[in-house]
């Protein structure tokens, strides 16, 4: 049986710091040269450069320190993720909903980033609702240079007209791009935030509707993802005109997993703030919560996108849940 290496991900983003400190970019270079150490196979680099540039002072670090240091941070992440969504739900929910979540601990083992985007998701919820808005733009922009995926957020304060976190995520975002050229290039981050958008790698083990479309045969392959992000985007930014900005921040955590090209079991991990939605709604929507949560974590494969599109469905539909509790 093949075990997957501890730190796998997190081999990728010290080697692209590396590569970063070299003046080079992640995105065109072998990362196996500037982690020798390592000896181990190191993933594709997909995220923008902020991820890395934050990583440039484990660069300097001998490589089981800076694994490890790295490791540690990403624990306590899952440990602030817990705390965050317990404003949301009960505090066993979030303790049970996250520490019992097989995503949880392959994101752990992995180094994976995504309790991050969980964390920044929720703040950014949770500031919206409390009309903060120049708090959720922050939170989504950092997000958004991270990992991409969070900037589909930014709809909802769009939709709602909170004009104040839009400018505070386009004033967030320039100060951090502008910032950063004092160690890289606007050519660094124009390419990598474009193949982290747009990359198109394949594997058996990715469960995106997008993804899963590619591996058909014939033209569902090139047309079929096309035509599932095209509608699946329309029909969320219709309905956030008619749903609370709650519900809006489901839809748009919920459809990156549906539609992004790179979507891992593990990926799973960002639709906690989502299901914590969905748990205040009523029992109905508890119910759909806790049981995309169990077959998720319990069965995965098709099963997970095949739920998170009932849940993308139901807070695009609130009504069809009953009225709210």
């Amino acid at each position: 049986m093949t075990v997957i290496p501890l730190g796998g991900d997190a081999r990728s983003y010290i080697a692209a710091a590396r590569v970063l400190r070299e003046g080079q970019n992640p995105v065109e270079v072998q990362l196996e040269r500037f982690l020798p150490e390592a000896e181990a196979e190191i993933p594709v680099y997909l995220y923008p450069p902020f991820l890395a540039l934050l990583l440039l002072p484990l660069a300097q670090l001998p490589y089981p320190t800076a694994l490890a240091l790295w490791m540690i941070l990403v624990g306590v992440t899952t440990l602030v993720l817990i705390i965050v969504l317990q404003r949301l739900v009960p505090w066993y929910v979030a303790f049970c909903g996250v520490l019992f979540f097989l995503p949880t601990w392959q994101s752990l083992w992995l180094g994976q980033i995504n309790a991050l985007i969980a964390v920044l998701l929720t703040l950014a919820l949770l500031a919206c609702l409390q009309h903060q808005d120049v708090r959720a733009g922050v939170a989504l922009a950092i997000g958004a240079l991270l990992k991409i995926t969070p900037g589909l957020s930014l709809l909802v304060l769009a939709v709602h007209q909170r004009w104040r976190g839009l400018v505070a995520a386009a004033v967030t975002g320039l100060i951090v791009v502008v910032g950063s050229l004092l160690l890289t290039t606007i050519d660094v981050w124009y390419t990598g935030s474009l193949y982290a958008a747009t990359s198109t790698w394949t594997s058996p083990l990715l469960l995106s509707w997008t993804a899963i479309l590619r591996q058909q045969p014939g033209s569902v392959a090139t047309v079929g993802p096309l035509v599932v992000t095209a509608i699946m985007l329309l029909v969320s930014l219709l309905r956030m005109r008619q749903i609370s900005p709650a519900m809006g921040f489901a839809v748009s955590i919920i459809l990156p997993l549906l539609i992004a090209g790179v979507v891992w079991h593990y990926s799973a991990v960002t639709v906690l703030p989502a299901l914590a939605v969905l748990w205040q709604h009523n029992g109905r929507a508890r119910l759909l919560a806790l049981v995309t949560w169990a077959m998720i974590s319990l069965i995965g494969g098709v099963f997970q996108p095949i739920m998170l599109t009932l849940c993308w469905l139901v807070c695009c539909w609130p009504e069809l849940l009953g009225s709210e509790a």
